[in-house]
């Protein structure tokens, strides 16, 4: 009961890669630039309240 094994076109193979590369690449992109902020320094205060209660 064992069905004939047919090979995959690289073609076919290579284009699956890119369709699914390309938007995961996108998010991840975006993913990073959005959390940038999280990870600098917030600028020195200025001013009388600064750092006062």
């Amino acid at each position: 009961m064992s069905s004939p094994t047919q090979k995959t076109s690289p073609l076919k193979v290579a284009t699956a890669w890119i369709l699914v590369a390309i938007p995961l690449g996108w998010g991840v992109y975006q993913s990073v630039v959005k959390s940038l902020p999280l990870f600098q320094t917030a600028p020195p205060a200025t001013g009388a309240k600064a750092g006062r209660p």
